[in-house]
């Protein structure tokens, strides 16, 4: 299976000079649901060559299955295909629609291609096609590693991490009791809370924390 993480969208016209004139600007709140109308389009454009056959996901499960093909949070979006010519064919071919489509440029210096059960060199084809970078598992989507052994000390050290950064850059004595009961209650409890809704963390992992 090829896994395509696409971190990132930028603007295609980044580098011609832009008029000044009234309109939306970064931080508007009605940005985002514009954003969300040009990442649906490519959610049409996923399945459209999908239910055509042209391009086949991922299957999960034998009886009932489900067929993955692609999976979006904003601009951080998640493509899972079976590895064969065709599938890096119709995907680049989707990729440069939707660019012209859109306005959008994809983000490369942030995308890339993982592999999952198939040979190095097949994805060293494949990175090459579709000018990707190649990525190893694990690697984080949305906050989470995918592919991570919970059971292992390693995959908590960033919390661990995050956590003792967070304690180390508070200077308590200018906090009176009731402002670190607040920090601890609200700020510190919320750290791990995240991973902790999807991952069962070993007994040592909590005592840490």
């Amino acid at each position: 299976m090829l896994i395509f993480h696409i971190l990132g969208y930028i603007d295609n016209n980044i580098n011609k000079e832009f008029p000044i004139e009234r309109g939306l600007r970064q931080g508007d709140p009605l940005s985002p649901f514009l954003f969300l109308i040009a990442a649906e389009g490519f959610n049409v454009m996923m399945t459209s060559i999908v239910e055509a056959g042209l391009y086949h996901g991922y299957r999960v499960g034998t009886q009932d299955g489900v067929s993955l093909s692609h999976l979006q949070f904003a601009d951080d979006t998640l493509i899972l295909g079976m590895k064969s010519w065709a599938n890096e064919r119709y995907m680049r071919a989707v990729l440069i629609l939707f660019e012209q489509v859109s306005g959008l440029k994809i983000n490369f210096h942030k995308s890339m291609l993982t592999r999952i059960n198939i040979p190095s060199s097949c994805l060293l084809e494949a990175a090459s096609v579709l000018s990707f970078r190649m990525g190893a598992l694990p690697f984080v989507y949305l906050g989470l590693p995918i592919r991570g052994d919970a059971r292992r000390l390693e995959f908590w050290q960033p919390i661990l991490n995050h956590i003792s950064t967070r304690l180390s850059s508070w200077n308590n004595k200018f906090l009176s009791f009731g402002s670190r009961l607040i920090h601890l209650k609200y700020v510190m409890s919320s750290l791990p809370v995240y991973f902790l809704s999807f991952f069962k963390a070993p007994t040592c992992i909590i005592s840490s924390i």
